[in-house]
């Protein structure tokens, strides 16, 4: 006979089923696993563009910058860590590097280098506090400027931060559609604006002799023959005229950037407030909106890797500039023509416009960032 002890214990004994699975069948957390597909696929119901309709409607400014050596992509040597939490093999894709582009961008580069210390001989021991002197200073920033801009585009090309952001950022697709309607009038506006500024270059180098200094070390420090002056000028002139693109379009770049992350925390924080109600209720999974966030901040660190030594030193050396002509305008009226400090003025108030509007973007973007910090309780 079995006692009932025993058939008690019998009874309560779980039944144990066994099912043969495979190594990849096995998921170390089934909520985790479907709460981050639930993330990539969309957010909160409306669904992502795909992963390179971002980088594809930048592709107007990005060809315009390809010309003059500011963009390139290349081939990432090392493989992604599968633990990486951004790596996802069904959106990662394999991108044909760009041998001659990279080679393109890498002589702009040593050029613009070369083109600040050949400019740096604009300055000779006669030299005294002058409307010239400040002139040469107006055109050294400048040449300063396009180096550093050049720089840290390479930088962001060549280590493909740049191209990694476009790639992996999940944005809705309205982003998508704002983000080329803002490029093709970033890029018309820009392409405008530097064909006036070359005009008005051109006609401003060979007009005049009180710009010939750009020729240096020629005229400063090497005579040049008068019948050889005009060959000068025009060779000079190609060497000048690539200050300008670089910089405009450096800045356009980095105005469309910040313009996607303030788009992207800005429907966040519309979406959140929705989320919650009239009545203060959360209706949706809390957790989204927190990874949602912080992989939009993430982004924005990589970015901020290359592009802040960039902004800043756009916003002082405009600045610099326009305070210089001014003076010469109100200290030097008659130090050269009208045409000349129209020019010098525009092209510093148009960047100092490029970076204002970014610093406008990034700072409603801060604020909208800390009060989501502060909902999330991150």
């Amino acid at each position: 006979m079995i006692s009932e002890s025993t058939k008690k214990r019998l009874t309560q004994r779980p039944c144990r089923k066994i099912a043969v699975v495979t190594a990849t069948d096995v998921i170390p957390d089934v909520t985790h696993q479907s709460s981050k597909d639930s993330v990539e696929a969309g957010f909160c119901g409306e669904p992502f563009a795909d992963n390179s309709e971002l980088l594809s409607s930048l592709s107007p400014l990005l060809f315009s910058m390809k010309l003059f050596g500011l963009y390139f992509h290349r081939e990432d040597r090392h493989r992604r860590r599968t633990d990486d939490p951004e790596w996802n093999p069904a959106t990662t894709t394999t991108r044909t590097s760009s041998t001659w582009l990279r080679v393109f961008a890498t002589v702009m580069l040593i050029l613009a280098w070369f083109n600040t210390v050949r400019l740096a001989t604009i300055f000779t021991g006669t030299d005294y506090f002058g409307a010239d002197l400040l002139m040469k200073l107006t055109v050294f920033t400048w040449c300063c400027l396009d180096a550093i801009f050049q720089t840290a585009s390479y930088y962001a090309s060549h280590t493909g931060q740049l191209v990694k952001i476009l790639l992996t950022l999940p944005v809705t697709r309205d982003c998508v559609r704002g983000v080329r309607r803002t490029v093709v009038g970033v890029t018309a506006f820009v392409s405008v604006v530097l064909l006036i500024d070359l005009s008005a270059a051109a006609v401003v180098s060979y007009s005049s002799d009180e710009a010939n200094f750009i020729l240096a070390p020629f005229v400063t420090y090497i005579k040049v023959p008068e019948d050889k002056m005009k060959i000068a000028k025009i060779a000079g002139y190609m060497v000048y005229v690539t200050f300008f693109p670089g910089v405009f379009f450096a800045h356009s770049m980095n105005v469309v950037l910040v313009y996607i992350f303030y788009s992207q925390f800005k429907q966040l924080k519309k979406t959140f407030r929705r989320a919650l109600g009239k009545s203060g209720q959360f209706t949706e999974e809390f957790s989204i909106f927190r990874r949602r966030h912080q992989k939009i901040s993430r982004a924005v660190s990589k970015l901020d890797s290359f592009m802040r030594i960039s902004n800043v030193a756009g916003f002082v050396f405009h600045i610099v500039g326009i305070i210089l002509i001014l003076y010469i305008v109100i200290f030097y009226p008659g130090y050269t023509s009208v045409l000349v400090y129209l020019f010098w003025l525009m092209i510093n108030v148009n960047g100092l416009l490029f970076s204002a509007s970014a610093g406008i973007i990034v700072n409603h973007m801060v604020r909208i960032k800390s009060n989501l910090y502060c909902l999330l309780l991150i």
